[in-house]
């Protein structure tokens, strides 16, 4: 894999020209690679590679630039890759091989790196891929319907127009060929996408999914004894940037006060400093104190140990859930979540909570 990645590196200058020469070269070396995924069991490197040798000399700069991003998780371990963005940080001007957890990260790592604005450098890459740059302020309906929820979620992709033959899309990564591919099949039609910055992305999804939303005036107040009667806030804690963004606008729409943290670690810091925390939402797997071991960590504290749990995992283990509860948690949820279901369960916890507390009194 490693000879391949430096075949296709080597071809980027020509292919962002647009040049003959460099396009058949890239095309070659997709097709021994889907050559390699079918010998080695690689499936999807024969679909995605499959995808860049039948590619129209428009699109194969940004098709290259996703296989390389591609066989860069295939050299990792086992489960969710780093994310490599090499076009990301080629685009702002950036050398080097920085990776980075998820691709909300990336973003962040190079929007700082460069000194760019979000926007500023969602436009430098678009420019660099030949796409445009997404206007998100009329997202068409009909496009909407054409693609699940947890798809836009986890591609970082709002669908925005759609004709007979396309599907326009607004994309944090139009290099993700599995996503491609993916809404080729759903869909039927060809997408034709477009950069936006994934806080965009997150604010947009919950503003366009229609979730609940009733002022705080509307719901019981969740009374915390420590704050002499304010709105309780939620403690939203994960590693990832993107998935605490999303569920921070979900949980804002919704009227909740939210304050946030990127590991148990930090959510202890939080919770030391800010006595209105009347729900914690964290994620299972976190490195800097799991969500596991928050929970044990918040039980042994007395002024913490009332504090209701939520924990959201990708995991499918189906003895996780009994085992979460036994150890403290108060709720468990599935990713990628339903926002209605999400906003549901915040919401039954702190009832929960509260009624107990007034028992208690």
């Amino acid at each position: 894999m490693a000879g391949r990645l430096d075949e296709l590196r080597a071809l980027r200058e020509g292919l962002a020209s647009t040049d003959p020469g460099a396009i058949d070269a890239a095309k070659r070396v997709a097709q021994a690679l889907r050559g390699s995924g079918g010998t080695f069991g690689y499936p999807q490197l024969t679909a995605v590679a499959a995808l860049v040798e039948s590619s129209p000399p428009s699109d194969t700069f940004r098709r290259v630039e996703g296989l390389i991003e591609y066989l860069h998780g295939l050299r990792h371990a086992a489960g969710s890759p780093p994310v490599h963005a090499e076009w990301l940080a080629r685009s702002a001007g950036l050398s080097g091989s920085d990776t980075y957890p998820d691709l909300s990260a990336a973003w962040a790592g190079v929007a700082t790196k460069s000194g760019m604005s979000a926007h500023g450098l969602a436009e430098r890459a678009a420019r660099s891929l030949g796409l445009g740059v997404a206007d998100l302020t009329k997202p068409s309906r009909a496009a909407l319907r054409l693609v699940p929820e947890a798809l836009m979620r986890s591609a970082m992709a709002l669908p925005t127009g759609e004709d007979e033959q396309t599907i326009t899309v607004a994309s944090a990564d139009p290099t993700l060929l599995t996503a491609e591919l993916e809404l080729l099949r759903l869909t039927g039609r060809r997408p034709v996408f477009m950069v936006a910055a994934p806080e965009d992305l997150a604010r947009s999804f919950v503003a366009l999914l229609e979730i609940p939303s009733e002022p705080v005036s509307a719901r019981r107040k969740v009374v915390s004894a420590s704050d002499g009667g304010s709105q309780g806030a939620v403690l939203l804690v994960d590693d990832d940037p993107g998935a605490r963004l999303f569920a921070r606008r979900v949980l804002e729409k919704s009227g909740y006060p939210v304050v946030d943290a990127s590991n148990g670690r930090e959510a202890l810091e939080r919770l030391e400093g800010d006595e209105s925390v009347a729900l914690v939402v964290a994620d299972l797997n976190m490195p800097e104190l799991d969500g596991l071991e928050l929970i044990w960590e918040m039980r042994d504290v007395d002024r913490w140990s009332h504090i209701p749990v939520i924990v959201l995992t990708g995991e499918t283990d189906e003895l996780l859930e009994a085992k979460l509860i036994e150890e403290g948690a108060d709720d468990y949820l599935s990713k990628p979540f339903d926002p209605r279901m999400f906003v549901a369960r915040v919401g039954a916890t702190m009832r929960r909570a509260e009624e107990a507390e007034i028992r208690q009194v």
